[in-house]
Formats: C-alpha cells, structure tokens, sequence
C-alpha cells in the first residue's frame, strides 16, 4: 500500500494513515405499513382513512472526522422526494463544547434527543407539533455529568427552498434546552428539562407571516390532519416546554408539558398547550436502559430484546377567547386530540428492528361530533 493510502477498519471506517482523516457511510429505512377503524362521525368530517403501506424514511449520508473537526451530509429520498436532513459542519473544543453551523434539528424538547429511527413510538406524541424539526443555523453544546446546555439561532424554514423576493421577510428562531440531572448512575436516574424558544413569525409567498400546527392520525401511510390552525396575522411565538426523563434498570419514564402564545396583530393573541407521557420496559431478554449524557436522552438496546410502550398524549388546538365561538377561515380544524397508545419494539440488533403499535384516537373539534380513530400499524426498519 502507498504510503498516505487509505484503508478500511473493522467498523467500516476508512481512515488515512498519513493525516488521519476518516470517513463513515451511514443510511436507514423505514418501512411502514397501517390499516384503520373510524367511527360514523370521523368519516363524515375527514372521509375514510385508507390502509397501505408507505416509506417513512429512506436516507443516506456520510460522516467524516478530522483532529477536531468533523462534517456530516444526510439526504432523504422518502417518497421518491430528495430533501435535506442532518447536514453541519461542527468543531469540537473538547468532546463535551462543541459548535455546529449547518442544517439540523432545533434544541427544544426531548424529543430532539432522538433521530427518527429512535424515537419511543412510530410517531410522535400529538403534543410534539411545537418542535419544529430541522432549520438552518448555528448551535453551541456545552455539558458535564449533572448540567446539559444546547443553544442556537436559526433562520425559517423557507431559508431551505426559497430566495427572498419569493418567500418575503424571513422568520427567524432563537432556542435553547437545558437539562439538570440531579440523580444519574449507571442502572438509574432521572433528569428534568426545560426549553424556550421565541420565533419570529414566518413568511409566506411574501403574504402576511404566520404561524401553522397541523398533526395527523399518528401515521405516516395516511397523512389527512386531525387538527390543525393557520394563524395567518402573526407577529411573534414563544413556546416552551418541560420535560422529565427517568429509568430504573429495564424501566423508563418520559413526560413533556408544553405551551405555545401567539402574538398576533391589533393586540391579539392565541394560546395553545399539550403533553404527553410515556412508561416503557423491556419485558423480554430484560437489559438495563443507557442513558446518553452527550444527546441528555436513552439509547435503545440492541440484544433481541423485546420492548412495551404505553403511553397517553393530549393537543389542544382550540383558544376559546381567541376564538370567541367565531368562524375564523384558518380554525376551523382547530381542536382537542387525545391518544392512548400500546407499543412493542423488537430490536433485533444495532441495525435492524421491529416495531407494532396501535392507536385510539380521538379529536374533538368546535361543534362537531367527536371523531374516533383506531390506528394499527407496523414497522420494519434497518440503520447503518
């Protein structure tokens, strides 16, 4: 071999003798598959909801690392669509201070703990609608065993996909996650959260900016809303969110409360809320729960272990002094939502896991009959 040539190691990264430059190809996919149950009044308001099968996720990437400085670029082709998942530059002064500047997910929850393939159940929890997933920006983390702060400030969405004499005035977003960990040992522990985040209302096709929650049956095959607003007189948002993550061995706990105001034009506002929490345990092959200190989340296990999920979540959509039992176009899927949800995961091993869930779904929306959902779905996903 020339001096200076690469070489491949054990775990798939190729390393450069001379320099020490590696690189690592990554990818997933999701492969799920539903069917459904409505009553009389759900197919009445939203039509019947239709069974199938549909590609959550498909993704390929590469991660690369040099001294202290590493990249990573991470594109989806889900639905036969190209779009921009986790791609950042970052520089790590030590392995626990570390800058990023790129495109990636907004520190604000728990639930920006976990990729898509490591998330507790199929979907989110309804209540999760004010993570705003991935924005373009700059972050910094800096944490230690009890304290864990994530910060950044980061451009709208539309910063991805459109000039600005095409989408008028961009929003912006300031947000920031800190979590204390008041007991944390190697088989136990908790740690409670909280997030802020204030966003400068987003622009629209140069219309007025605005502020838009939508959430579907908790299903990715068959995506017609069960809420939603399009708060189309916007200025301003801030939204927070406590959190508490808790495990006992093969035990874990999860819980979120979060809180939306919106400031809206002539003095008006519009307030929503919701939360979800969540009990799991490994009841085959049992294994202690890791807990993660670098993401403040819980790494899954990866040794045939068969995983139950019981969870219950709750959105409401709905600002009755807002609204003022008003017709407003924009609300008129405004709504509660709530869910119980029973869950199994088999993780095979570190690549490969199987997952079922079921769903009972109910929404309420402004004088209407209440909708009930049942969802039961299954997943196939494999991660590299």
């Amino acid at each position: 071999m020339k001096p200076g040539a690469g070489k491949e190691t054990s775990t798939g990264v190729v390393e450069s003798m001379q320099d020490k430059f590696s690189v690592k190809l990554t990818g997933r996919a999701l492969f799920d598959a539903a069917t459904y149950a409505q009553n009389d009044a759900s197919e009445q308001q939203i039509g019947k909801m239709n069974e199938g099968v549909s590609v959550r996720d498909m993704r390929i990437g590469f991660k690369a690392f040099y001294g202290k400085w590493s990249i990573r670029g991470d594109v989806s082709l889900a639905n036969n669509v190209v779009s921009l998942k986790d791609t950042y530059l970052q520089y790590s002064f030590e392995k626990n201070n570390f800058v990023r500047a790129g495109h990636y997910t907004v520190p604000f929850g728990l639930s920006s703990a976990y990729s898509s393939a490591k998330k507790e159940y199929m979907d989110e929890p309804e209540a999760n609608i004010y993570q705003p997933g991935r924005r373009i920006g700059v972050m910094h983390t800096i944490y230690n065993n009890p304290l864990w702060f994530q910060y950044g400030l980061f451009a709208d969405n539309s910063a991805l996909s459109k000039s600005t004499d095409k989408s008028g005035p961009q929003g912006y977003t300031a947000a920031g996650r800190f979590v204390w960990r008041p007991v944390m040992k190697e088989r136990y522990g908790f740690h409670v959260g909280f997030s802020a985040m204030h966003v400068k209302a987003e622009s629209n096709n140069g219309e007025h900016a605005r502020v838009l929650y939508g959430k579907g049956f908790l299903t990715s095959v068959d995506k017609r809303k069960a809420v939603e607003i399009d708060v189309t007189d916007a200025r301003w948002e801030n939204k927070f969110t406590a959190e508490l993550q808790a495990i006992y061995h093969n035990f874990q706990l999860s819980s979120q409360y979060y809180w939306s105001h919106i400031s809206r034009d002539e003095g008006k506002e519009y307030n929503t809320g919701g939360f979800y929490v969540s009990a799991r345990g490994i009841v085959v092959n049992p294994a202690d729960y890791k807990y993660n200190y670098a993401g403040s989340g819980v790494d899954n296990p990866d040794r045939k272990n068969l995983e139950l999920a019981l969870g219950y979540g709750y959105l409401d959509l709905r600002d009755n002094d807002a609204l003022a039992g008003l017709y407003i176009d924009g609300f008129e899927k405004a709504g509660k939502m709530q869910d119980i949800t029973v869950g199994l995961s088999l993780f095979w091993n570190k690549n490969v896991t199987f997952r079922a869930g079921y769903h009972h779904i109910t929404v309420n929306r402004y004088q209407k009959e209440k909708q009930k959902v049942d969802v039961f779905q299954c997943r196939v996903q494999y991660l590299f």
